[in-house]
């Protein structure tokens, strides 16, 4: 996120995170030219644009723990999401600091979910991502059927390539620790600027299905 009336709007949703994207070679990496990063702080550290029910979260690949820092404090973050190699220790010094993490993770059909046996302790997340060329954003949806093989009891968030039209897939999709969806390139007018109408309209296409069931989701962005 990145224009002031776009996370407004986005604000008035049933959401449960929004984002901002620190990796510079993102196509969405936030503290780019023409954007008003002190309006930005400002709304981040404000309860009444971004609701305390909703967590912030910035999103990194592979930055050095001094500046994720950094970043946590300028934007008041609740979480950070790592979305590079960062190993277990690097997880720790964040998680001792007492910030929150999502880890995530490429997979693929040979992924090994033994390798998240180590983070559990560090992670309150993690995220399941198409494996691609890109850290993340690739925009192309993995064969779901592969997290059957993930036991594990950290809650996750479910992203790679979600768009419109996918809520009955979805819902037909059944795993007890799917806990949010990771909405971003699917829903988006260009980088960085969401189509508030298109995730309305999904998600309450998917809180209706819902209705009167055990299972619920977020959306993230």
């Amino acid at each position: 996120m990145r224009e002031r009336f776009n996370i407004e709007a986005l604000c008035q949703l049933s959401i449960d995170f929004i984002g901002l994207i620190f990796y510079e070679k993102s196509s969405r990496f936030v503290e780019v030219e023409g954007v008003d990063l002190d309006f930005l702080k400002t709304t981040f550290q404000s309860k009444e644009i971004i609701p305390q029910k909703i967590f912030k979260v910035g999103v990194f690949v592979d930055e050095t723990v001094e500046n994720v820092l950094e970043k946590v404090k300028e934007y008041k973050l609740d979480y950070v999401q790592l979305h590079g190699k960062e190993n277990v220790f690097y997880c720790k010094k964040i998680k001792n600091v007492g910030v929150k993490i999502i880890k995530a993770f490429p997979v693929d059909e040979y992924f090994s979910f033994t390798n998240l046996a180590a983070y559990r302790f560090y992670c309150d997340y993690f995220l399941f991502d198409t494996k691609g060329k890109l850290p993340g954003g690739n925009g192309v949806v993995f064969n779901w059927d592969v997290l059957e093989k993930y036991k594990g009891e950290i809650p996750f968030f479910l992203s790679g390539g979600l768009a419109p039209g996918m809520e009955n897939k979805i819902i037909d999709f059944k795993h007890d620790q799917l806990a949010v969806l990771d909405l971003n390139s699917g829903f988006e007018n260009k980088p960085g600027f969401k189509n508030v109408d298109l995730i309305s309209e999904f998600l309450n296409n998917i809180h209706r299905a819902l209705k009167g069931t055990s299972g619920d989701w977020g959306g993230g962005n």
